[in-house]
């Protein structure tokens, strides 16, 4: 197969502002967002998409495959079929409301796996391996193309704000967004571009997740949550998790940048997902107003005057991220 050749610009160069309406609204002198809701499919996962269809071509992959409850499967698809390649999409059973006709539209197969997300990666992962399918999930072996995909919003956040912001806020889940965005800026404090590296803000849901609940307990690794005690909704789904794939590399970033992690409500993000709408014209997902919240409620009192960049997603008819 022939190198990838899109008739799309690449993913990225994603609007950068300084929030204005918004942070006068929320008390935050010098609030910023950095908008991955522009990207193609909606999200930052074709940052990652596009490396992942792209490295299985030069592998000499016939079928990239990924498990998702939405968006990820979602932009894999649509980078699959817009460079030729067959792609195979593993969905959580019970899971109604993803992104499926639009991942179909895109020509994957779709499979239906029992259990949560987490059991349908390792399924998904099992299956590239028996099947010899690029496998795009993470924590697979061609996960670093993750890492360095994310570390592009953090270039772009040093190039358009002209210096490294003192906060960076960005939702968990897995912890890949965050891991790869704070690799960006380390890579950039490594290489002398910059002096300072931004505090990571992580926010996740009130109902469970695992980098936010082990910083919380002040342990420096992350313990997975009890399947049992977490609760699902259809706003906090993109966050919830009782294993955190990447969450250590998220867990280490925070500690290791003097940072934070917080819990929101479900009624918080939809509450400021609104508010970004009404001040910004923002079409926000709930899950990632999460760091508006965080930025809001525990960086207001404290932080008013310092530079605050929080991360969004673009918000589609079904909230899902992962």
């Amino acid at each position: 197969m022939e190198e990838v050749v899109s008739e799309e610009e690449p993913p990225g160069g994603t609007p950068f502002f300084k929030a204005t309406r918004l942070g006068k609204q929320l008390n935050l002198d010098n609030l910023f967002v950095k908008f991955e809701g522009a990207n193609t499919t909606g999200t930052q996962k074709d940052r990652i998409s596009r490396l992942h269809v792209r490295n299985a071509i030069e592998g000499g992959f016939d079928t990239v495959s990924v498990a998702t409850c939405g968006n990820y499967g979602a932009s894999i698809s649509h980078y699959a079929s817009l460079n030729g390649v067959r792609s195979v999409v593993g969905i959580p059973e019970g899971y109604s409301n993803s992104r499926l006709d639009e991942i179909r539209r895109n020509g994957s197969e779709i499979l239906t796996i029992p259990g949560r997300y987490e059991e349908a990666v390792e399924y998904m992962s099992r299956l590239a391996g028996a099947e010899a399918w690029y496998d795009s999930n993470p924590g697979s072996p061609n996960a670093s193309a993750d890492i360095s995909g994310y570390e592009t919003i953090a270039y772009e956040i040093v190039e358009q704000l002209g210096h490294p912001p003192e906060f960076v806020a960005v939702p968990v889940g897995n912890g890949t967004t965050l891991s790869g965005i704070f690799s960006g800026f380390r890579r950039m404090k490594r290489d002398g571009a910059i002096s300072d590296l931004p505090r990571m803000v992580a926010s996740s849901t009130s109902n469970g997740n695992p980098v936010v609940d082990s910083w919380n307990r002040g342990s420096r690794k992350v313990i997975d949550l009890n399947p049992e005690t977490i609760h699902e909704t259809a706003v906090n789904e993109p966050l919830i998790a009782y294993r955190a794939i990447d969450g250590q590399n998220a867990l280490d970033a925070i500690y290791e940048s003097r940072g934070m992690a917080f819990y929101v409500s479900d009624f918080d993000m939809v509450r400021y997902s609104r508010i970004a709408e009404d001040l910004e014209s923002l079409s926000v997902l709930p899950a990632s107003a999460s760091t508006i919240a965080a930025a809001h409620s525990r960086l207001g009192n404290c932080c008013r005057g310092s530079e605050i960049v929080v991360v969004l997603t673009g918000r589609n008819q079904i909230w899902t991220t992962r």
